[in-house]
């Protein structure tokens, strides 16, 4: 290819466009305007010729730049313009070339306008030499585009606007001019007004001016004036296109203020213009962060508002993170759910932490400094037991703390979801040892449905499995990665040097439900549809997330301190969904679900515990019910199955409405014991970033203490799993009777503590080891994508005859199987990978001892490549 071509090329890889189905909002902000506006030519804090050069170049993007906008806001250093009628409709649609130019023309007429303002004021003090060159070319403005789904949320959007920033900014600058920073430091606005009129004498809305308090809306105004006909000489009345201002924001949503955003003139609007001199009421919210778990969700969720002080905020989660920082086998559980807005925070993320965002759409809510998950606890950064947290539906910008990075350095249990990760240098999914400078260990993650804008770095992190993702490009491999309907997933074809799985489309998903809150304050559960052969997140193109929204007083909400199997059951049988809030709830009768499309979701990652020799959970054989978010922890008391989904021989189909399980962990840790961890007996069942640990540390953990036999037996036919994370139980892993079964992406350990080769046989004694991976004798198809099997044989010289065992009949497929020997006693070693194919792994040098890989097994002949 030629060089010009070349660089074309990678120059559209990035050319994003936007969608020309639905409404498009531009915000332009101020960058570094604190900075700009404490020069000594300003006023503070409410400089009018500030203001008047946001409103004059407001209108100059309605009238030059943007045709197709239909109104204009701003408040500060921000101008908010809404295109309800699809698209720009300039420039092809072409991201990055509107919001460079949006920029940069802002920037532009904003600097002129003031230069003149500062130029006529004679008390601006500026002349030749005092810098004021300097001072009229450093203000500046970045750009951001973005869709919502309706003209309804473009209302939604200046709604946000007008009524939280605006008056909470306005507030705390003027604060600040009367008070110490001390003394103004985690006031909320009612206490800063009640400060001011107090201990001041001022009248908050008497004393500050209009615009500074609500903002200001342009739109333009057609105006009819005598003119010359230059043909005729004759005066004509004519129309010209200007703009009129109205030093006001938006209080609600109403039919009139919703023709705002549609109608194209004040003149539609048939609007009164407001004076200067009315007064507008404040309306105050007195929200204080000590109220942020006073919801009826609990007291271990905490419901954040952008207008609580970020202060608060920020000392409220470290304080948090300080407590679940290493405690890995507490009681303790928590979410953090934050209301759609901006945070200016920087937080890190423990144990049994659940962070989501409120909003519809991940770029809802905003944390405007960096969320990360690092490895302090382990010594030199390990991060192979950072589990069981969770991450959804909000967007993270990095800040220069962390160097504008993202780090997610987890293993099991930690899953991503519907998350946009904007931070320019990308996403880690390691930390460095800085001792060292190498990458700590990681092993094992999930992300699915999000957007990562720039690179993902796994480093060390060995293997991870990517659904319906977009990213700028993925940096590298170690022993398994595996990409499902990925948009720009890297290739294949260099397998195993380079370790990717790549599936170009994802057969069949219904995402992840998500609890979040309407414009009119009300919680509600979001359930996506179900989804077949797509690629690419749900909600980046243009449209939301299609799916339907269930208010929440259809769910029964379980609080630890209150609820029993009991109470549990009899709302189920009246029809409620459940939400389980943070806790551990000792269950002395399985939950049963006989309703199809029930949903059972956690918050805050709850246990739930069997205490009666019973399943935790027992779904009957009906279509669409929804685990998820769940831990399951084994009791003293042995059950078959801590998870049944059908009885045994279910026989119907669910293929147009399956059951779907999502971010569950089955854990026996020690001094605990169950047979089996789920088993799965209904037909077209999906699995979703499942977890199946028999406890290989902590108090307890030994062969005879915490016994179980398989993580997952699968009875149904035409079951699906993307992410099978399954290890260290005491016979097959993963045993599938079912036909018809697919996998996609596959970890397992295999059990550490074997004292002895007698203890650890198969087949009546006959063979060395259980299989990881087994599919029954009579099973006639079967496919799997990226499965890695690994050894740490702690106690003993212990051998695995086959890390995988299955039929070799024809439609039985495996691509892309990898085995690892970590460590272990020496002699111990997994001998083949696949039915007597492939060497053995026994060591860590030569690399041939510790990693054998085989590209794919198929046929009934045990065709292998």
């Amino acid at each position: 290819m030629a060089l010009a071509d070349r660089m074309k090329q990678y120059e559209a890889a990035f050319d994003f466009t936007l969608p020309t189905s639905s409404p498009v909002i531009l915000r332009l902000d101020g960058h570094n305007f604190s900075r700009f506006t404490a020069q000594p030519h300003f006023h503070r804090p409410f400089d009018h010729r500030i203001h008047d050069a946001m409103v004059n170049t407001c209108s100059d993007l309605l009238l030059d730049f943007f045709p197709r906008a239909t109104v204009a806001y701003t408040q500060s250093d921000e101008i908010t313009l809404v295109f309800p009628e699809g698209g720009v409709q300039l420039f092809n649609e072409r991201l990055q070339k509107l919001a460079s130019l949006a920029a940069s023309y802002c920037s532009v007429r904003f600097n002129a306008h003031l230069a003149a303002a500062l130029s006529s004021d004679s008390g601006a003090g500026l002349k030749s030499g005092s810098g004021s060159d300097v001072l009229l070319s450093t203000a500046h403005f970045d750009a951001r585009f973005f869709t919502v789904p309706s003209v309804e949320e473009a209302l939604n959007c200046l709604l946000w606007r007008c009524r939280g920033d605006a008056v909470r900014n306005s507030i705390g600058a003027f604060a600040r001019t009367l008070f110490s920073q001390s003394q103004i430091h985690g006031k909320t606005i009612a206490e800063l007004i009640e400060m001011m009129r107090r201990e001041k004498n001022v009248v908050y809305e008497e004393a500050v001016p209009k615009w500074a308090i609500e903002g200001c809306l342009i739109k333009r105004e057609l105006y009819q004036h005598d003119g010359v006909n230059p043909k005729t000489s004759q005066v004509e009345m004519t129309s010209i296109t200007r703009t009129r201002i109205e030093e006001r924001g938006i209080r609600e949503f109403s039919e009139e203020n919703l023709k705002l955003v549609t109608e194209r003139y004040w003149n539609d609007l048939d609007s009164p213009q407001l004076t200067k001199s009315t007064t507008v009421p404040i309306v105050v919210e007195n929200i204080s962060v000590s109220s942020a778990n006073k919801t009826i969700f609990g007291p271990n969720v905490y419901v954040f508002d952008p207008s609580m002080p970020a202060a608060d905020v920020q000392a409220k989660v470290t304080a948090i993170f300080r407590q679940m920082e290493a405690n890995e086998f507490g009681p303790e559980r928590y979410a953090l759910l934050f209301k759609p807005g901006t945070y200016n925070i920087l937080f890190d993320v423990g144990f049994y932490t659940h962070v989501a965002g409120l909003g519809q759409s991940p770029d809802d809510v905003l944390i405007e400094g960096g969320v990360n998950v690092p490895a302090y606890w382990m010594p030199n950064r390990n991060a192979t037991c950072n589990f069981w947290r969770a991450f959804e539906n909000f967007s993270i910008n990095a800040s220069e703390a962390t160097n504008n990075t993202t780090t997610i350095a987890v293993s099991q249990a930690a899953p991503l979801r519907r998350m946009h990760i904007r931070s320019s240098g990308g996403l880690w999914l390691f930390q460095v040892d800085p001792s060292t400078g190498a990458g700590g260990w990681a092993s094992g993650g999930f992300m699915a449905d999000s957007v990562v804008d720039h690179q993902v770095l796994p480093g060390s992190q060995q293997q991870w499995l990517s659904r319906n993702n977009k990213y700028g490009n993925w940096a590298n491999a170690v022993w398994n990665m595996v990409f499902v309907g990925d948009l720009n997933a890297p290739s294949q074809d260099n397998f195993p040097a380079s370790a990717y799985t790549t599936i170009d489309r994802t057969p069949v998903i219904r995402e992840k439900p998500y609890l979040h809150i309407t414009s009119q304050g009300q919680y509600e559960v979001f359930v996506p549809a179900l989804q077949t052969e797509i690629q690419g997140p749900s909600w980046t193109n243009g449209s939301p997330t299609p799916g339907k929204s269930i208010p929440i007083d259809q769910f029964h909400m379980a609080q630890p301190s209150t609820a029993s199997a009991a109470s549990i059951n009899s709302a189920l049988d009246s029809g409620k969904h459940i939400l389980f809030t943070p806790g551990i709830y000792k269950l002395d009768d399985a939950l049963r679900i006989s309703q199809a499309d029930t949903i059972i979701l956690g918050l805050g990652m709850p246990s739930l515990v069997p205490v009666s020799g019973q399943p935790v959970l027992s779904v009957a054989d009906v279509d669409g019910v929804t685990l998820a978010g769940l831990i399951i922890d084994a009791s003293e008391i042995n059950s078959p199955s801590l998870i049944e989904v059908g009885p045994p021989n279910s026989s119907a189909d669910h293929a147009s409405n399956p059951t779907l399980l999502y971010d569950l962990t089955v854990r026996t840790a020690g001094r605990t014991k169950n047979d089996v961890g789920i088993t799965i007996n209904s037909h077209n069942v999906i699995g979703d970033q499942l977890w199946l640990w028999r406890a290989d540390h902590g108090a307890g953990a030994a062969w005879d203490a915490n016994p179980t036999k398989n993580g997952v037996v699968v009875n149904g036919d035409n079951v699906t799993i993307y992410g099978l994370f399954n290890e260290h139980h005491q016979e097959y892993q993963t045993l599938w009777n079912g036909n018809g079964g697919r996998i996609y992406f596959y970890q397992s350990e295999i059990p550490y503590d074997p004292p002895n080769q007698e203890s650890w046989m198969s087949k009546n004694g006959r063979t060395n080891g259980f299989a990881s991976y087994k599919v029954a004798d009579g099973v006639t198809s079967h496919e799997a994508w990226g499965l890695g099997i690994y050894s740490y044989f702690r106690d003993s010289p212990t051998k695995l005859e086959n890390a995988i065992e299955v039929p070799e009949v024809d439609g039985v497929k495996l691509h892309h199987l990898t085995t690892v020997w970590l460590t272990g006693v020496p002699g111990s070693e997994i001998s083949h990978i696949v039915n007597g194919i492939g060497d053995r792994v026994y060591a860590n040098n030569p690399e041939s001892a510790m990693r054998q890989t085989l590209n794919e097994f198929s046929g009934s002949n045990g065709s292998r490549v």
